[in-house]
């Protein structure tokens, strides 16, 4: 259900800026948010150490299907957006992708390390 006087992409910021808190807290530097190329994004990018993770929220209604949003699709545009940063940028760090279930403003479970297996 969407918040009264706020549009999809408000409340979809609202909720990956809850999850940023989540990584800022947990001591991890925050490298960008929002990374877009072409028509794929990625959440937000952050560092700890020499790993940097790449992290996709997901906005559910409850955990029964949490599977069906971790397709082989999507984690094939996951590899390729995240290969182009790590170009990009020049970087050369261990990577990791977590994927984070948020509901009613609240991270319901943080993924580490999902791989398309």
């Amino acid at each position: 259900m969407q918040e009264i006087g706020k549009n999809k992409r408000e409340i979809g910021q609202e909720w990956e800026d809850l999850v940023l808190e989540y990584y800022e807290n947990n001591w991890y530097e925050i490298l960008d948010t929002n990374y877009t190329i072409r028509w794929w994004e990625i959440d937000i990018i952050a560092q700890k150490d020499w790993e940097i993770v790449f992290v996709e929220v997901k906005v559910v209604d409850g955990m029964d299907d949490v599977i069906w949003y971790i397709t082989p699709k999507k984690m094939i545009i996951l590899d390729r957006t995240i290969q182009n940063y790590m170009y990009q940028k020049n970087l050369n760090f261990w990577i990791r992708i977590d994927v984070v279930f948020v509901k009613n403003n609240q991270i319901l479970e943080v993924y580490e390390n999902v791989t398309n297996s």
